[in-house]
């Protein structure tokens, strides 16, 4: 009967087989990189929406819904993927008077909300700039109940931002709505948005 003697004289590796090693595991970080790279390069692709009607270009998320011609917008922009409330981009365009402003137009869109959506509350106003042109900000929240009596659940808290800006006889209104839990982590894409729109 043959018995295995433990030896400390184990082979060792040689030179050719340490630089595989090696290689191998930079190989491996490195296409570990580039598979983050390729994922946020994918979440932040977008695609180029142009109305010559309305007269509005924007760069909005390319895996998301487009809607295009609605009743009261230009364009929106839905994320499928979002869960309970689809993260929603919108821009809309309405004719207003020689002596409207930014604050009026706000005030009817809170007129027209208030009796739409349950609990419509606006948290603030703030003045800003869109490239160049003086805005107005507007801040609110809603709450948004399940429509199917079947599948009755807790109301969603709804937090919205909307942007005006006068061009020419019109109001340009961007808009911005996520639920109340997600809205600061996707506000960026409302930031992005915002830089990248046109109006022309």
């Amino acid at each position: 009967m043959t018995s295995l003697i433990p030896s400390d004289d184990a082979p060792s590796l040689s030179f050719v087989q340490r630089w595989n090693t090696y290689l191998v595991l930079l190989m491996a970080v490195g296409m570990v990189l580039l598979g983050i790279t390729l994922r946020d390069s994918a979440l932040s692709a977008t695609q180029t929406f142009e109305d010559l009607e309305a007269g509005v270009r924007a760069q909005l998320p390319s895996a998301w819904l487009l809607e295009t011609g609605g009743e009261d917008f230009v364009v929106r922009a839905q994320d499928p993927n979002a869960l309970p409330f689809k993260t929603t981009l919108q821009i809309a365009v309405l004719p207003i008077g020689p002596d409207a402003t930014p604050n009026t137009v706000l005030d009817l869109l809170t007129m027209q909300r208030a009796p739409r959506f349950s609990t419509y509350k606006e948290i603030a106003r703030s003045d800003e700039a869109l490239r160049g042109d003086p805005a107005k900000r507007m801040t609110y929240a809603y709450t948004q109940d399940e429509r199917n009596p079947f599948q009755a659940s807790v109301p969603l808290v709804v937090e919205g931002v909307d942007v005006v800006v006068l061009r020419r006889g019109q109001a340009v209104i961007i808009t911005y709505r996520e639920e109340r839990t997600a809205f600061d982590a996707n506000l960026y894409r409302f930031e992005d948005l915002l830089q990248t729109v046109e109006i022309f």
